[in-house]
C-alpha cells in the first residue's frame, strides 16, 4: 500500500517536472489558453491545475470574480475543449452546478489548429496584396487603407477624414506577410 503511494507521488512530480504534453510546456499552455479565452482563462486554467471537478462557485471564490465572469470564460475554454464539465442537481435548492476539470491534453491539438487557422488568414491576405501588387491606396493620415476597388468608390478620398489618397507600394508588406507564415509554420 505504501508503496503505491509512493509511485502516484513520484508519477505526479514527474508529470509536473516534464513539459506539457511531451514540448508543450507551461508558457505554451499559457500563451493558448490567453488566445482562447483571455487573461482570467489563464488564472482558472492555473488554478484548476491537476483537480478535478471543482465547483465553479469554488472558482469564484478563490479567483475573488464575479460568477458571471467565471461562467463566461469557462464556457470559453469549454467550447474548445480544454475545459470540460459534470452538472449536479443541488438537492436543497434545485439548482444545477457546473463541477470542471482542466482538459491538458487538448492543448497540443488546440495549439495546432489555432497555428493552422493564423497560416490560413495570412495565406488570404498575402493573396490577396499579391494580386493587387500596387494597387492600394492610403490616407496621409493613416486613418484607411484601400484596395483600387474601394478607393474608386470613394473618389480617391479618405472615407474617415477626406483627405486624398495615395498610391501605396506594398512589397515590404508582402515580404512581412511571408515571414510570419514561415516562422508560424517552422514553431509547429
Amino acid at each position: 500500500m505504501v508503496q503505491k503511494k509512493q509511485k502516484r507521488t513520484l508519477k505526479k512530480k514527474i508529470a509536473r517536472s516534464k513539459p506539457v504534453g511531451g514540448l508543450i510546456t507551461q508558457q505554451k499552455v499559457d500563451d493558448t489558453v490567453g488566445m482562447v479565452a483571455g487573461e482570467i482563462g489563464i488564472k482558472i486554467v492555473k488554478y484548476l491545475g491537476e483537480k478535478k471537478n471543482v465547483s465553479e462557485f469554488v472558482i469564484a471564490d478563490k479567483l475573488k470574480l464575479d460568477m458571471q465572469t467565471i461562467r463566461n470564460t469557462l464556457y470559453k475554454l469549454h467550447n474548445h475543449h480544454v475545459a470540460t464539465y459534470i452538472r449536479k442537481k443541488d438537492r436543497q435548492k434545485g439548482w444545477y452546478i457546473s463541477y470542471w476539470t482542466f482538459n491538458r491534453k487538448r492543448i497540443k491539438d488546440l495549439l495546432v489548429s489555432i497555428r493552422k487557422f493564423q497560416v490560413e488568414k495570412l495565406r488570404e491576405r498575402l493573396d490577396k496584396e499579391e494580386a493587387n501588387r500596387g494597387l492600394f491606396f492610403i490616407c496621409s493620415k493613416a486613418c484607411a487603407r484601400l484596395d483600387f476597388d474601394k478607393a474608386t468608390e470613394f473618389c480617391f478620398k479618405c472615407p474617415e477624414c477626406g483627405s486624398l489618397l495615395q498610391q501605396q507600394e506594398n512589397a515590404r508588406t508582402i515580404e512581412h506577410l511571408k515571414e510570419k507564415i514561415k516562422a508560424i509554420e517552422s514553431a509547429s
